[in-house]
């Protein structure tokens, strides 16, 4: 007779609305665009009964759908260079691109080639005809009122000044504005960094605007708007790069590496600048004491109540930034005041606060060129994207309720640093891409366009969106579109002669489906995941792109156990269970295709399941479309099922078989028949291999036989889904050996004989197979 523990798996996880905004530099990514988000937190505790827990509280928010898979890509004609790739708040797509020449990053045009702009409207699904720039060097910065700003500076009249312009698309806007006068100045020249930006601009919510730069007298000026509507301050002076440092033949010129400008949300302006000096001598040894470091900060409050306008700061020191700054980001606070990053450090100045907080390590820092991304939520989170090496790139998040950094999360190596590039979603996932080399032999044989999305801090698996052909490199931006989605643009060429021919390319993500049983790498096909001998959980995906490369996510303890899961919170991605070594069983909701760490959000489901010798699960058992999950308990073998609930947890367990001692292994094998349910096999002590068919009620069907003398040699069994591609699920097995054989599903519940699946080799680092 089947009987009922009142008993439920412990499942509270608190939501919270997030609205990513921040960036870095002088533009930053703001998107005004809240969604609900998985909070780092975990659930209370249970009562302390041996496999039971404390009630879940049910939660009444709707999951965000998951990002989707990346659509086919489509040649975008009359483009052979990516610049700089924006988005509106309302979706609107701007794309600074070159014509007739080779491609790059950052507005640096080579001879013969002209800066074009183009726009893909929001709600459209293709981008307008390139149109020339106002400017080869023109800027694109995305500002805290959701709008995007077009920079320039007219070439230089006969006395050396020029004008600075600047031509705005407003937030619900499809076309960029009339070019607006801002000032007259000189700007400085490029100097020894061709790269580093000159001009800054930055806007706050209510329009408060603020734009920066440095003049052939190597003078920081600044200008204001107060608004939309208002005119354009007097030019001011604020402070100046030294003289050069002379020494007997040896000259050492001040350069320009940074210039930062934010306006806070209550029209506070923050500038960030400074440089160091460099020989320029006529080759005679240098002198290491004329090497010098000038960096200063200066802010002007907002208008004080009575409308009497305040005063800039003096010039003022930032130890945090130690004795060599460089490339530092600095960017309004969603909850205001500013925060920057330099050299993986971190700090905050709140709102009205005369000091800046107490400088945190990130672990992650700069690309050679710019610095890191900082990409905040309105509710204080904040994360970094960069590099945690010299060509190594990362991801480190902040938690506003935690008040500390994670750890620093890898996403990748042989990174061209200055490719890298952020853009924040409205699901609350961040889009990373970058170009990546490839090897053969020890050399590079393409370079490669990645996409990689991370949320909560964990990444996905990475995704190559360009085609890869030998002796090609490709590199290019994602921006975000009115739905919420990434669009990536980016240039594929072949260097080999004469730079060669280029082609651009445009991609975006598509609907999301309900994923297939197994499937974490969003290929549609069965993936296996498991534990690595050492610290890390493993997900090897057998695509055909990087079919050797096994994504993987750390610290672990090798001796958890891994289960995979279905859609367990209404994302449309795959989810995990969890057992630690003590006991502890936990169920984590990771990024679509994407791996968690031990510490990543996950919900308590029991302080201690140590009874249970099995966890498993095989999709729906119940019949209301929502994966379940299976349990046995060792000492009596009797087998229970936690249903879900329909919100978020677990019903209270219910017994649907009793005695399975006899079962050396029991495997959670998916839908084998194609009836909707999920199926369990059971392997016997004589080697028999039997399948229970589900029904919906939760119970299963009486037992047919699968294999007769089957899987004595053995030590891993897994229902991985469809692996083989062929729409039915499969059969993977390890052997003591190491090596893994599939038996290829028939979709009636039967298999075809065992092939080969990998190296042994391979397989044999891995400590468990789940």
């Amino acid at each position: 007779m089947t009987t009922t523990d009142h008993s439920r798996p412990t499942a509270h996880r608190s939501r919270q609305a997030r609205t990513l905004a921040g960036g870095a530099l002088a533009s930053a990514l703001a998107l005004g665009i809240a969604a609900p988000y998985a909070a780092a937190t975990t659930a209370p505790a249970s009562t302390g009964r041996t496999g039971s827990a404390a009630p879940a509280e049910a939660h009444a928010a709707a999951v965000p759908t998951a990002l989707g898979p990346w659509t086919a890509p489509k040649e975008l004609p009359g483009v052979t260079g990516v610049v700089d790739v924006k988005a509106t708040s309302g979706g609107t797509v701007a794309g600074l691109f070159t014509q007739d020449g080779q491609g790059g990053q950052g507005g640096q045009n080579g001879q013969g080639r002209k800066t074009v702009l183009a726009l893909r409207p929001a709600g459209a699904t293709t981008w307008g005809a390139p149109a020339p720039a106002p400017a080869d060097a023109a800027t694109l910065h995305r500002t805290d009122d959701g709008a995007l700003s077009l920079l320039w500076w007219t070439d230089p009249a006969d006395d050396g000044t020029r004008t600075l312009k600047v031509s705005r698309l407003t937030p619900e806007g499809t076309a960029f504005g009339p070019a607006e006068d801002i000032a007259t100045g000189t700007l400085a020249a490029n100097g020894y960094h061709p790269r580093v930006q000159r001009t800054a601009l930055a806007t706050n919510a209510a329009g408060h605007r603020a734009v920066a730069w440095m003049d052939d007298e190597h003078r920081l000026t600044v200008v204001e708007q107060s608004g939309p509507s208002g005119a354009w301050s007097a030019p001011k002076t604020l402070d100046r790069l030294p003289d050069p440092i002379v020494r007997d033949d040896n000259v050492y010129d001040y350069k320009l590496w940074d210039l930062r400008l934010a306006v806070d949300k209550a029209g506070t302006v923050g500038v960030l600048w400074g440089g160091n000096s460099y020989y320029t001598g006529d080759g005679v040894d240098p002198d290491p004491t004329a090497y010098k470091w000038h960096y200063k900060y200066v802010e002007k409050p907002a208008a004080a109540s009575t409308g009497q306008a305040a005063s800039w700061t003096e010039p003022g020191d930032l130890p945090l930034l130690g004795e060599k700054p460089k490339l530092v980001a600095l960017a309004a606070h969603p909850q205001g005041g500013f925060h920057l990053l330099s050299g993986g450090t971190y700090a905050r100045k709140a709102a009205g606060a005369t000091q800046w907080g107490p400088a945190e390590q990130t672990g992650v820092g700069s690309r050679p060129y710019a610095p890191a991304e900082l990409l905040t939520a309105a509710n204080g989170d904040v994360t970094a994207v960069g590099m945690t090496g010299s060509d190594t790139a990362g991801t480190a998040l902040r938690r506003a309720g935690g008040g500390s950094w994670g750890g620093a999360r890898k996403l990748a190596s042989y990174v061209e640093g200055d490719s890298l590039g952020a853009a924040a979603t409205a699901d609350g996932t961040v889009v990373v891409t970058y170009t990546q080399k490839r090897f053969e032999a020890s050399r590079t044989v393409r370079k490669d366009f990645v996409a990689q999305t991370v949320r909560g801090g964990d990444p996905a698996k990475p995704r190559t969106l360009s085609a890869q052909v030998k002796g090609t490199w490709s590199t290019g931006r994602a921006a975000v579109d009115a739905k919420g989605r990434p669009v990536a643009v980016w240039t594929q060429e072949d260097p080999a002669v004469g730079g060669g021919p280029s082609t651009s390319y445009t991609a975006t993500t598509g609907p999301r489906a309900k994923p297939q049983w197994h499937d974490y790498a969003d290929d549609t096909r069965g993936d296996v995941l498991g534990m690595k001998a050492g610290s890390s959980m493993n997900l090897y995906t057998g695509d055909t792109t990087n079919p050797t490369t096994t994504f993987s996510a750390a610290p672990w303890d090798e001796k958890a156990r891994v289960v995979p899961f279905g859609d367990f919170d209404g994302d449309r991605a795959n989810d995990l269970v969890v057992r630690l070594p003590g006991g502890e069983a936990r169920l984590y909701t990771p990024v679509a295709g994407g791996l968690p760490t031990a510490t990543s959000p996950y919900k308590r489901l029991a302080r201690d399941w140590s009874r249970y010798d099995t966890l498993f699960a095989s999709g729906d058992q119940t019949g209301d479309g929502r994966p379940d999950l299976l349990a046995r308990d060792k000492a009596t073998g009797d087998v229970y099922l936690y249903a879900h609930d329909g919100a978020d947890g677990f019903k209270a367990r219910v017994k649907v078989r009793s005695a399975w001692t006899g079962y050396t292994r029991v495997i959670g094998a998916g839908d084998l028949n194609g009836d909707g349910t999920g199926d369990v096999l059971a392997l016997d002590k004589s080697g028999e291999l039997w399948r229970y068919d589900g029904l919906r009620t939760g119970k299963f069907k009486d037992r047919v036989r699968v294999f007769k003398d089957w899987g004595a040699s053995y030590k891993d069994v897994v229902g991985a889904g469809d692996v083989n591609g062929d729409g039915k699920h499969d059969l993977l097995s390890r052997d003591t050996g190491g090596r893994l054989w599939l038996n290829a599903g028939k979709g009636n519940g039967t298999f075809g004989n065992r092939t080969a699946f990998g190296a042994a080799g391979y397989w044999k680092e891995w400590a468990s197979l789940g």
